[in-house]
């Protein structure tokens, strides 16, 4: 008997058919999230560009370009939409000041008409930070920290398989825009200049250790309060690891910090901290007859020479320092001498405060208290500005990188920081409630 199926075509376009709302709703992106992207890719381009990762090298000269485009993009859609991400209305005077800060570091210090441009695009990347939302900053923060933790949570593992003995594969590398001279492990540098140290400092995939630590203590600072959390202590591993000097001192400046902003004793942090430090310093000088990284790379470069400075300030040359000195006796310290002039010390070796104000001049620093004094007119925290002002002093000494993207950004979300003593959270609950 035969017997015959018959299936209709309507069946069959049934079980293949994607109702139309839910298949838009699949291939359908918010403005508000294609705005929030492009923020987090243009951030990430200002902050990265700046640490000068290995593989970053390329566009390091394109930085400021491509960080500004997706930034501009992320703003114009957050115009037309109901709940934007760059609502803030308070960035008037702060971007109005950064910009005068930009164009008299520019003039002072020779640039021609393509620095002028690059001021222009780096004020995008300012002005979309000054914009952004306080929730949305706190995201940011976490997401910055987060990133970098998953770098450094694949790099410090490599590095001490390597301290361990183990031939990991590896090639020299040389920057064409700096100075430097690497092994690249691919996870992470060895400077060839370390190649006699007790231990190669490590500086993960960056061009510097002490970029690195300073670059860590940021993100701490605008993690106060989540430092329990497994990307912070990945990020406190890793500025140790660094060894330097600058860093460790900002770190114990940001322990104190984290401390008086939440509202707890301090005086008992000290003694602890204290005597911890003191059985440390004396423990590494008998430990090895003295032959450990922590002697040789922290506590000897804390003792003073014989004309009366630390070891280990020499954040620039001999020759450069006795320059330096001529010019600050004369007028040339209101102005500063540009980029030429420093040029002629050929930059390596050279770095800090004196580098600053000979370049840039004293009418720099003028105009960079301006533009603070705008930021923190933003903001209500009083403990998180007097906590910046303390670290941008402490880092202008030995880095003069008050506006550096990689520790500007972090430390300017520590403005709008949600950590207040005991006290201070009851009387922001009590207006939440009203």
């Amino acid at each position: 008997m035969n017997i015959k199926l018959a299936i209709r075509k309507s069946s069959i376009e049934k079980i293949f058919l994607i109702p139309r709302p839910k298949a838009g709703e699949w291939m359908m992106l918010s403005k508000r999230t294609v705005a929030r992207w492009l923020l987090y890719l243009g951030i990430f381009i200002a902050y990265y560009g700046t640490l000068n990762p290995w593989f970053l090298w390329s566009i390091s000269r394109y930085v400021n370009y491509l960080a500004a485009m997706p930034l501009a993009v992320a703003m114009l859609f957050s115009r037309n939409i109901r709940q934007g991400i760059f609502n803030r209305q308070d960035y008037i005077f702060p971007i109005v000041a950064l910009i005068v800060l930009q164009l008299v570091m520019a003039l002072t210090s020779g640039k021609n008409i393509n620095g002028l441009i690059v001021v222009g695009f780096s004020s995008i990347v300012y002005l979309a930070l000054l914009r952004l939302d306080r929730d949305e900053l706190h995201r940011l923060a976490d997401l910055l920290t987060t990133s970098m933790a998953c770098i450094l949570s694949v790099s410090i593992p490599f590095y001490l398989l390597f301290l361990a003995g183990f031939n990991l594969p590896h090639s020299h590398i040389i920057p064409t825009e700096w100075d430097y001279s690497f092994e690249n492990y691919r996870f992470f540098l060895i400077d060839d200049r370390a190649a006699n140290m007790i231990i190669p400092r490590f500086t993960s995939v960056f061009l510097e250790p002490s970029h690195l630590g300073m670059a860590c203590i940021a993100l701490l600072y605008s993690q106060i309060g989540k430092w329990k959390t497994w990307r912070c202590r990945i990020v406190i591993t890793a500025l140790i690891l660094s060894f330097s000097l600058a860093a460790y001192l900002c770190f114990i400046v940001l322990i104190f910090s984290s401390a008086w902003m939440k509202g707890k004793a301090i005086i008992g942090k000290v003694l602890i901290l204290s005597a911890l430090t003191a059985s440390v310093v004396v423990g590494s000088i008998f430990y090895k007859d003295g032959e450990n990284p922590v002697n040789v790379l922290i506590v000897q470069r804390l003792t003073m020479n014989d004309d009366g400075e630390i070891e280990g300030d020499n954040r620039t040359s001999d020759l450069f320092t006795k320059e330096y000195n001529k010019m600050a006796s004369s007028s040339q310290i209101i102005l500063g001498r540009g980029t030429e002039a420093m040029e002629r010390f050929g930059g390596s070796g050279n770095a800090g405060y004196r580098v600053y104000l000979y370049t840039y001049g004293l009418i720099s620093v003028l105009f960079l208290l301006v533009f603070f004094y705008a930021i923190f007119a933003t903001s209500d925290n009083t403990r998180a500005k007097i906590a910046m002002s303390v670290i941008s002093m402490m880092s202008f000494v030995a880095h003069a990188i008050p506006i550096k993207y990689y520790f500007f950004i972090p430390l300017y979300i520590l403005l709008f920081s949600n950590v207040y003593p005991a006290s201070r959270h009851e009387e922001e609950n009590d207006k939440l409630r009203k």
